[in-house]
């Protein structure tokens, strides 16, 4: 229709210059009245096939699931080259749908024993394959928790407020989840899906738009991340995206104590305080390892970046880049009567962002608290998971696990925290 009503004008224009030429202003007049009727029909006809045409479809970007990037013995990340053509699934076909959910990286959820048990032996391994790649594992084990404010100069009030927490074995994600992942979230239907949302903040999911009013994190347009950013830590998320995000996908977001645990790595002798980590490097601050105020490009960078600054687990950017939402509240840890009092419970954020100037704020220990509506540039988040919430590669064989064994297991993880 476009290249007809073009011609027509290109026609009936010619018609006119020829008339001109030749004829009286009658005839102009008489050639000159299909070209005025014919320009606002072709404004209409190309604001129908606007309106009338079908959306984009978001699925179909050519986007590969990034369940995560295992470190290899080089010490770089293996980078998963973007899928070109994406997968077409059947609905009513179970092996279908597992694959489509091995794709969007929900292979947490396929490893439950209620579920891996009816998987084919080749997705069960490649779920276990990505879990591996994608999650490091935190060991069980004590970590002691400092006080969110401490004293300049370390004392006996600051030690007598200091908490030993037990922590389960746990599998943390290596990185920060990224604009890529959280985009098939959000393809999903993730923020239609309300059984993934907690009750209480129901009415407000739908003020948890982007730029353009798409549901999706503030800072994206259209539904979708700025070009470019699809390996950069998602930011722009409140603690309820993350928290919903996490669930979509079979995990959870880590507590405090596993956060500082998964970054200071201690350990334990007998008789004497833990020793601990600063920094998950070691003790003393390198800006070269990290994304901070002045030793980076002053925003977010790609999640494989900076592999020297890693922690002993195998786990990026704990420090630096962006902060990280976790699920217990603000000074949840702290037993002093110094606690910080708010009308409403800020959750605990950790690790520091690309804008912290302070180094005392980029520790292992360091805690700040955030409302846990905020959408803040510099916020974003990584997920966690008990070890004993999916079966082991020991277990991937036996077709009858169905979870009997795992009951109660990883109930320190469960814990609800004040």
């Amino acid at each position: 229709m476009k290249n007809t009503t073009s011609l027509l004008i290109l026609a009936s224009a010619a018609a006119v210059v020829a008339a001109g030429c030749t004829a009286c202003f009658a005839s102009w007049l008489w050639a000159g009245i299909p070209l005025l009727l014919l320009v606002p029909l072709a404004a209409w006809y190309g604001w129908k096939a606007r309106a009338t045409s079908p959306p984009p479809d978001r699925r179909n970007r050519g986007h590969a699931a990034l369940p995560g990037k295992p470190v290899p013995e080089s010490g770089a990340p293996i980078r998963t080259a973007p899928a070109t053509i994406r997968r077409v699934y059947d609905e009513n076909d179970p092996a279908s749908l597992a694959q489509r959910m091995l794709d969007q990286g929900r292979y947490a959820l396929l490893l439950r024993p209620q579920i891996a048990a009816s998987l084919r032996a080749d997705q069960r391994q490649a779920a276990l394959r990505a879990l591996d790649e994608a999650m490091g594992i935190v060991p069980e084990g004590d970590v002691l928790l400092q006080p969110w404010r401490q004293n300049t100069d370390r004392d006996d009030a600051d030690a007598a407020r200091e908490r030993l927490v037990h922590v389960d074995a746990m599998y943390l994600d290596r990185f920060p989840v990224t604009n890529r992942q959280f985009q098939e979230f959000v393809a999903d239907g993730g923020y239609q899906n309300m059984p993934l949302w907690d009750a209480t903040i129901w009415p407000a999911v739908l003020d948890f738009v982007d730029r353009t009013g798409h549901p999706g994190p503030r800072f994206w347009h259209d539904g979708d991340f700025p070009p470019g950013l699809e390996d950069h830590p998602v930011v722009g998320v409140s603690w309820y995206e993350g928290a919903a995000f996490a669930r979509w996908c079979g995990k959870r977001l880590p507590s405090d104590p596993e956060w500082v645990k998964a970054g200071c790595w201690p350990v334990l002798t007998q008789g004497t305080r833990p020793m601990q980590r600063r920094f998950p490097w070691g003790d003393t601050m390198d800006r070269e390892l990290v994304n901070l105020w002045g030793s980076g490009p002053g925003t977010t960078v790609p999640v494989f970046d900076l592999p020297e600054g890693v922690s002993v687990g195998g786990i990026y950017h704990l420090i630096g880049n962006v902060w990280e939402w976790t699920t217990s509240n603000f000074g949840a840890w702290d037993i002093s009567a110094r606690r910080l009092e708010t009308t409403n419970p800020l959750k605990s954020i950790r690790g520091g962002a690309f804008d912290t100037y302070f180094e005392t704020q980029a520790t292992c220990q360091f805690q700040s608290g955030e409302s846990p509506i905020n959408r803040k540039h510099n916020i974003g988040f990584r997920c966690a998971l008990a070890l004993c919430d999916v079966i082991s590669a020991d277990l991937s064989e036996l077709h009858e696990a169905s979870g009997e064994e795992l009951a109660g297991c990883g109930a320190a993880a469960r814990e609800e925290f004040v």
